[in-house]
């Protein structure tokens, strides 16, 4: 039963209050603003008899306050533990009570990360990257807290993403070397590459004179710049590839910046017509030599098309088995070749044949390299730098889209600039 003088709580009471709390007439306000009152009042002495709180207007005791949820004196982002933190990750701090004065986030290397403290200490959030595969630890100091008068330290920690692989980046042509006017820039990464926007946002080409220019993917591990004509005679470029952290896809991250500078020497091209059995050598515009050579035989075509010289060799052991023709075969061959300057990674050079000197300026008789006399073979290979053009015409065999030698040069312009699936 209930104490007399008090009205027992029941569900009515309650839904019949919240049904007078109803909008009105002018008049009709008054009297819902005089009833709203009477059944707060009512609706407190039912929560106290609720409590079993016994008490009255003239009572000296309060009901006590309920308590109250305190938060962290911090609070962290990522969480204590976390694991599988990316390294571009920004790390915060928020003090809860009383003011942040200093923030560490260290790893345990003792590699400290750079942050900024927002105004009045409330918060701080790193401004650098993080390194991969690494255990990380914050500190931070709060003065101004309720009840304490000295500072007081709270500590969190995490731990950065461990990739599948990383990036790896070789540049060409290397650091402070002079090449052609045709040698394509080449970034080759250890691992495949799925987000290429991404690295190719992160891929610059800064030149002294500038030229248009652009990038082409070809497969997924390498990427080739190169200008729509050739670069100018004594271009100064530097490369950058500014990848560390940067991710590029199924977990393989950048982990090294890598920055090369280069000069383009003299405009070397020269000219192969294999139907007048000659080669005519060109400095900056200017006929250097005409040369008389032999070539590919109608057996072995020379490879046509716009070839780039990849590197040069004074001796060279020519082995017909490693393109295929048996060295016991009637057209097989294992010789040792002299001032060789490689124009495809197939095996195409232009050397020194002295045994088919005869035949130089008058037919094609090798097995596709282009042949010249000792002396013009050594002279050729002097003047020869990585990168010059090597133009061949007149031959039934085009350029291979796949070979270094011929891959960069024999693509049209509009085709360079497309993007690779």
């Amino acid at each position: 039963m209930p104490a007399a003088g008090v009205i027992e709580a029941t569900d009515d009471v309650a839904e019949e209050s919240s049904k007078d709390i109803l909008p009105a007439s002018a008049l009709g306000r008054r009297y819902h603003r005089a009833m709203y009152i009477a059944l707060a009042i009512a609706g407190l002495t039912v929560l106290a008899v609720a409590a079993g709180v016994a008490w009255s207007r003239h009572s000296s005791h309060k009901a006590p306050a309920a308590p109250v949820a305190h938060l962290p004196l911090i609070s962290v982002d990522p969480p204590l533990g976390a694991t599988e933190i990316r390294p571009d990750a920004k790390i915060t701090v928020t003090a809860n009570r009383g003011t942040l004065t200093s923030v560490q986030l260290v790893d345990t290397g003792g590699n400290a990360v750079a942050g900024a403290l927002a105004p009045f200490g409330r918060s701080w959030t790193s401004t650098a990257t993080l390194y991969l595969a690494r255990h990380y630890k914050i500190t931070a100091v709060l003065v101004g807290v309720k009840n304490t008068k000295h500072p007081v330290v709270r500590t969190s920690e995490f731990f950065t993403t461990r990739p599948t692989g990383l990036l790896g980046t070789q540049i060409t042509p290397g650091d402070n070397q002079t090449v052609g006017v045709g040698q394509p820039i080449i970034v080759r990464f250890a691992n495949p590459v799925a987000n290429r926007n991404v690295i190719g946002a992160r891929l610059t080409v800064s030149m002294s004179k500038p030229v248009d220019g652009a990038w082409h993917w070809f497969g997924s591990k390498e990427v080739h710049y190169r200008p729509r004509e050739y670069w100018p005679a004594g271009e100064q470029i530097t490369v950058a590839a500014k990848v560390t952290n940067v991710d590029a896809g199924n977990n393989i991250w950048g982990e090294v910046d890598r920055t090369v500078t280069f000069k383009i020497g003299d405009a070397h091209v020269s000219t192969v017509d294999t139907d007048a059995h000659t080669m005519t050598v060109t400095s900056n515009g200017v006929v250097q030599r005409t040369l008389p050579i032999s070539a590919g035989r109608d057996k072995y075509p020379t490879m046509s098309g716009i070839h780039v010289t990849l590197d040069k060799a004074q001796h060279v052991v020519m082995d017909s088995s490693t393109v295929g023709i048996p060295v016991n075969s009637p057209d097989g061959y294992k010789e040792d070749v002299y001032w060789n300057v490689a124009i495809t990674d197939g095996g195409e050079y232009v050397h020194a044949a002295p045994w088919s000197v005869g035949a130089q300026g008058n037919r094609n008789v090798s097995h596709g390299c282009v042949n010249l006399s000792t002396s013009d073979a050594t002279w050729f290979y002097n003047f020869s730098l990585p990168g010059d053009i090597v133009n061949i015409i007149g031959t039934p065999r085009g350029p291979s889209s796949s070979d270094p030698g011929t891959m960069d040069w024999n693509m049209g312009w509009d085709q360079w600039v497309q993007p690779v699936a």
